[in-house]
């Protein structure tokens, strides 16, 4: 790990971002399986436990010089369980614990064990009891990755020394006595940072102390009054210059939101201070705040503020209210900016679902191109991204004790996602609706934690949109389509056959609808054609067609996929009959019905390429069909009435 890190500190350009590996993935992901123990997978997203907490007050010696620390730290709660024998809490075996007090008294007995502190009370503690825990401790924290909980570094660049501090996804009790669980959101924390002159203590909220204390010593006072989750909380130390901007969202007009940056104390090789390097990407970030403000609602934490604290990692980190930044590039910028919507004021609710943090914060790189430089600049950016969705197998849903490694795919759980939710916005066609959707879904969990389901459950209320099969298939399954597009046009009618692949046996089907482009008489046309329904009927008028493109707006994450003339397509009875048969449901397992016939008829399974299956007869329409043993896949259902007329239909078989 030693050399990973001095390699990629000595590169500077590694904090740009390069269109392939988004340095937020790229970074958490040097973390490796290694770090990720078995008792820290098992202690993960609890989701319930026996109390609340609502308050810290951290107070802490540190330096920049090393990752040494140690103080006090103290956090109220409430017990939400039944009644609770045993308090207990998580720290790092590498601490030294000094002394424990419950509500005031201290425990002498209390045992560690896989991190685990577990102190018997001398009282059992109803429900609704107030507790409150100090801890007084220290610790030199060992890097176990490059993201591990403390950290400390020299910048290549600026020679700044610095110790941060960066918890997600298991990092945090490596320095503060804490709960590992999404669910319980901090309401309140004050942190006291004391640290060597000239350093300064960088931390969540609104620094409302400078206090010189001796020893040529100052001590930093944070405050916040916004929940956050656990892994949000962050400090970082160095000799730090401060630099002020103000963002003006028209919805605080005429107040604004403070932009707090502070960057090293330092000059590089060319004289030039880092201030003024990166003074005008600095800049941009009000705008951002103002952008974002417009799509997703008001900044969440303009009553205290945004800000960046700099250290030599080679990203970001979105630490609520004070991103911890390595650099000012303007995807990095965006996307930390946006996490603060989407993973701070709204939280995944377990590390499965955490594309709603990465896939929504990426997204944000995407949309602030399109809003500030245009659609093209902003369409270049999902073309690499879409890219990158297709290298990886698995799914957006990350599974439940998948390592870090995992946690924060790149391909999946950054750029599919991303690409994924460029699709959504397609699937629901109406902008205005899109966006709605997502400020309603911010308000509604806002200062909470959202499932995938309950984010569906929300999207697809508010728009009226069906959305189950797109989650199931986009986030759940795996891979994704390559299209054969076959069309005709027989005099006003224009019939088009979509014919669909895909590359993972999981999910055998995608039914998102696809964008196809007419160009006939100097016009175009955007049809929009289901590809469950087999061969698709639109009248686009007498004058011929041209031009046939699939998605020319990129707006699919697909495979390569052609489009061909059909000059047979619409003169048969088979096709002209197809659109009369509904098969359900559809997807289906082993059983199905059809309706839309009358009478017996005779049916027929086929691969897309003809070949018969299985076969049967039917009595009427209300007859189950029995497709048990049919693999996966893709298939042709035809019915062959006694009268003549044969109907087809497509059914997507699950596994």
């Amino acid at each position: 790990m030693l050399s990973i890190f001095i390699l990629i500190n000595s590169i500077p350009a590694r904090s740009q971002h390069n269109g392939l590996d988004h340095e937020c993935a790229s970074v958490k992901a040097r973390v490796g399986n290694a770090w990720m123990s078995a008792a820290r997978l098992q202690r993960a997203n609890r989701g319930s436990d026996t109390y609340d907490i609502h308050y810290y007050v951290i107070d802490l010696e540190l330096s920049n010089a090393s990752t040494a620390l140690g103080g006090k730290v103290r956090f109220d709660a409430r017990v939400i369980s039944a009644e609770m024998d045993t308090f207990w809490f998580e720290l790092n075996d590498n601490t030294t614990i000094d002394s424990i007090r419950i509500n005031g008294q201290r425990m002498l007995a209390f045992s560690r064990l896989n991190h685990v502190v577990r102190v018997p009370l001398p009282a059992t503690l109803p429900t609704q009891a107030n507790v409150s825990l100090e801890v007084w401790y220290s610790a030199t924290p060992v890097s176990s990755g490059f993201f591990s909980g403390v950290n400390n570094a020299q910048s290549p660049t600026w020679g700044a020394q610095v110790t941060w501090t960066l918890s997600e996804p298991f990092g945090a009790i490596d320095w503060l006595p804490c709960k590992q669980d999404l669910w319980d959101k901090i309401d309140s924390v004050d942190f006291f940072g004391t640290t060597d002159n000239p350093n300064k203590v960088a931390s969540n909220g609104i620094l409302t102390q400078v206090l010189p204390v001796g020893g040529n010593k100052t001590r930093f006072h944070w405050r916040t009054r916004l929940p956050q989750a656990f892994y949000l909380i962050a400090f970082s130390v160095t000799d730090y210059v401060e630099y002020l901007t103000y963002a003006h969202p028209a919805a605080l007009a005429p107040d604004s939101v403070m932009v707090q940056h502070w960057v090293y104390n330092r000059t590089n090789s060319n004289n030039q201070t880092t201030l003024n390097f990166w003074r005008q990407n600095m800049d941009a970030t009000d705008e951002m705040i103002e952008r974002f403000s417009v799509i997703w609602g008001l900044y969440p934490f303009w009553e205290e503020k945004y800000g960046h604290m700099m250290a030599p990692l080679g990203g970001g980190m979105e630490h609520q209210t004070m991103s911890t930044m390595g650099s000012f590039g303007q995807d990095l910028t965006s996307h930390e900016l946006a996490h603060q919507w989407f993973g701070d004021l709204v939280t995944c609710a377990s590390w499965s679902d955490i594309w709603i943090n990465e896939g929504f914060a990426s997204y944000g790189e995407y949309l602030y191109r399109e809003l500030a430089f245009g659609r093209a600049n902003a369409d270049s950016w999902m073309a690499n991204t879409q890219n990158s969705g297709r290298q990886p197998t698995g799914s957006v849903y990350v599974p439940a004790g998948s390592g870090v490694n995992r946690i924060f795919s790149s391909n999946l759980t950054y750029k599919k996602a991303a690409a994924v939710i460029h699709m959504l916005r397609w699937e629901i066609g109406n902008d205005s609706l899109f966006f709605a959707s997502l400020r309603h879904f911010l308000s509604l969990k806002a200062n909470s934690v959202s499932t995938t389901d309950e984010f569906r459950s929300v999207v697809e209320a508010f728009t009226q949109i069906p959305l189950t099969s797109f989650v199931q298939e986009w986030i759940y399954g795996e891979g994704f389509p390559s299209y054969t597009i076959r069309w005709n046009q027989i005099d006003s009618t224009f019939y088009v056959w979509p014919d669909q692949t895909t590359t993972s046996i999981t999910t055998p089907f995608f039914s998102t609808t696809l964008p196809i482009l007419v160009t006939l008489g100097g016009t175009t046309q955007i049809l929009r054609v289901d590809p469950s329904v087999g061969i698709s009927r639109f009248n686009v008028g007498p004058s011929p067609v041209t031009a046939v493109d699939l998605d020319p707006g990129n707006l699919l994450l697909k495979g390569t996929s052609t489009v061909q003339r059909l000059n047979t397509l619409g003169t048969s009875v088979e096709t002209t009959e197809a659109t009369g048969l509904t098969v359900y449901p559809n997807p289906a397992r082993e059983l199905l019905k059809v309706s839309g016939l009358k009478g017996p008829f005779d049916w027929y399974l086929t691969s897309q390429s003809g070949q018969t299956l299985t076969r049967g007869k039917a009595l009427d329409e209300n007859e189950i069909i029995n497709l048990a043993n049919i693999p996966s896949g893709l298939y042709l259902l035809k019915c062959a009435t006694s009268g003549g007329k044969t109907y087809v239909g497509r059914v997507v078989i699950l596994p």
